[in-house]
């Protein structure tokens, strides 16, 4: 019950694989209703067109991210979901354990049916000019920023061709960057491939945001910090993995962490809550796991429902769960995956307890103290063993 607290609802399962919509999405509505209606002196006729441009290019970008999910289930990785929100959509999965063969082939299944979407536009658009209702350049321009039915028709052929090309700029979190890291990896190793992958990120990043600076484009200059943001993330993720190393779940998790049982009414985790008992409490029901009760959970609860509904009610059931033996960089992804900062271990279906990512931030942090530690160590050492030689 507690996934509809999310900043996203459900709008179906195609193949298996349940597709999402950010509420923030209601305001790109908004912004093209706006803009093609009194921002372009167009009224109710053009503030529905915009709405229908959105809608029609936003389903060009599901079937771009449902040929990902496809690619990666038939070649057995899984996918979680497909998120979409005004920023494009992104579908779920674990790469972190994949071939480079197989990152390669997911990223460019996306492109691929992009560029195959746009063969049918395509192929009316080319009637349209054999029958000379299209005949120049710029009425084609005019016509993809009037209300029409051939409008609506240039958009979706500019939209898929444009979803394709863009994906492909070798930079994270793009398609491109995948690819690029796919070719990259057998030859340099994955984490070597994901840093010079980012580094070529944020060069094409800062190529963007110099030409969006000329045009005064403020939208691409946005998409072009975006870019480089994620270029530099990407890196620090791998760098933080690489750090992370073989650690396992076990030498790492909270034992003590606190629990509720599922019968419990909502009012008990209330009362620990004001008792300065931090979330998130897992849920248990004669030992055995039931879900995770996170401080965004109860409030909204808290909001919604009377006190005494139990808490098994509003946890959260669809969080990965760990094992003693996955390692911290598997970990760390699944995190992120899932956008939970905290996850239950558990052990034949027994809570054991629980791993947060701070902990694994503060691993990071302390691994990296150690490694400058050495090297001032080595520093110091080949400047003793210098001096004493000179000395000789």
């Amino acid at each position: 019950m507690a996934e509809r607290y999310r900043l996203a609802f459900t709008l179906g399962t195609v193949a298996g694989v349940r597709i999402r919509l950010h509420l923030s999405f209601a305001l790109l509505i908004l912004l093209a209703a706006y803009y093609w209606g009194p921002a372009i002196g167009h009224g109710w006729a053009g503030a529905l067109f915009g709405i229908a441009v959105t809608v029609a290019v936003f389903a060009l970008v599901v079937i771009h991210e449902l040929a990902h999910s496809w690619a990666a289930r038939r070649l057995g990785i899984s996918v979680a979901e497909i998120e979409l929100s005004p920023l494009g959509g992104i579908a779920k999965m674990d790469l972190t354990s994949s071939q480079p063969r197989q990152e390669f082939l997911v990223a460019l299944a996306g492109p691929v049916a992009s560029l195959v979407s746009a063969v049918p536009f395509a192929a009316l658009v080319s009637l349209l000019v054999a029958r000379g209702k299209l005949q120049t350049l710029s009425q084609a321009l005019y016509l993809l920023g009037t209300p029409s039915w051939v409008g609506l028709l240039l958009n979706l052929l500019a939209g898929s061709v444009l979803l394709a090309l863009f994906n492909l700029l070798p930079a994270f979190p793009l398609d491109g960057g995948r690819i690029l890291r796919g070719l990259l990896s057998p030859r340099l190793g994955r984490a070597d491939a994901t840093l010079w992958t980012a580094y070529t990120g944020q060069l094409v990043a800062t190529a963007m945001a110099g030409v969006a600076l000329f045009y005064s484009n403020l939208a691409a200059a946005l998409m072009a910090a975006l870019v480089f943001l994620s270029s530099r993330q990407e890196r620090q993720l791998i760098e933080l993995s690489g750090t992370l190393g073989p650690r396992r779940v076990r030498e790492v998790l909270t034992t003590d962490a606190p629990t509720l049982q599922a019968d419990d009414p909502l009012s008990v985790a209330l009362e620990r809550l004001r008792r300065g008992q931090v979330p998130p409490y897992a849920v248990v029901a004669e030992g055995a796991y039931v879900g995770l009760l996170r401080l965004n959970d109860i409030t909204s609860a808290f909001e919604t429902y009377d006190a005494t509904i139990p808490v098994r009610e509003i946890a959260r059931t669809d969080l990965p769960v760990l094992a003693p033996e996955d390692d911290l960089a598997t970990v760390h992804q699944r995190m992120l995956l899932s956008g939970s900062h905290c996850l239950a271990v558990l052990k034949d279906s027994q809570f054991l307890g629980t791993v947060t990512m701070e902990q694994l931030k503060a691993i990071h942090t302390l691994e990296i103290a150690a490694r400058r530690r050495q090297q001032t160590d080595r520093l110091l050492q080949r400047k003793t063993t210098g001096g004493d030689h000179g000395t000789q």
